[in-house]
């Protein structure tokens, strides 16, 4: 990292906690099938985190991979116990909410 990351990454991850809201991150973690009765059961770990949660502008709205509805969510990699991965939920204000992408913003991503 550079002096300007040990700087901002801070700032950045102390305005998420003192502006970002509360959500649950919810990741199956494995399930088990009854051959009695044909049921599944899945087995979930929950993270709470603190995110920014954002609408997309209209003209970001794709129809493809950007659909109407959905929410960008800025998490700050530190202190972070649990990182999303496409599959997982997201839990905000009782509405739950599917991860489809991660992209991360990497200074080295930055550069190119």
């Amino acid at each position: 990292m550079t002096a300007l990351d040990d700087r901002l990454r801070p700032m950045a991850a102390s305005l998420i906690e003192r502006t970002g809201k509360t959500m649950t991150l919810r990741r199956v973690t494995g399930s088990s099938y009854d051959p009695a009765t044909g049921a599944v059961t899945e087995t979930t770990s929950d993270t709470v985190l603190k995110g920014i949660v954002e609408e997309y502008e209209a003209e970001r709205i794709d129809g493809g991979l950007i659909q109407q509805g959905d929410r960008k969510i800025s998490l700050a990699a530190e202190p972070m116990t649990a990182e999303p991965a496409p599959g997982d939920s997201l839990l905000i204000d009782g509405a739950e909410h599917l991860v489809i992408t991660v992209p991360t913003c990497a200074r080295t991503a930055m550069q190119e």
